[in-house]
């Protein structure tokens, strides 16, 4: 879990954004109704890669006492 703890904020900036626009995707006012059109396909897709790309590229703050845990010893 360690090893995979560091890209889990961008694991759920990949998965969220495309579960918003499937989700709006499906609703009876959309273009596609009960379907997803293709546009909505690449739409979600281009939000997804993005936002986890912008999430990733942003750096942890170091970890404080405050936050229940302390930084690795050197």
């Amino acid at each position: 879990m360690n090893k995979i703890k560091p890209y889990l904020k961008a694991v759920v900036g990949f998965v969220a954004p495309g579960a918003v626009v499937f989700g709006a995707a499906v609703l009876p006012g959309t273009d596609g109704g009960t379907a997803i059109t293709q546009a909505e396909t690449v739409t979600a897709l281009v939000a997804m890669v993005v936002t986890a790309a912008g999430v990733y590229t942003v750096p942890n703050r170091p970890a404080t006492p405050e936050d229940g845990e302390l930084p690795p010893a050197p």
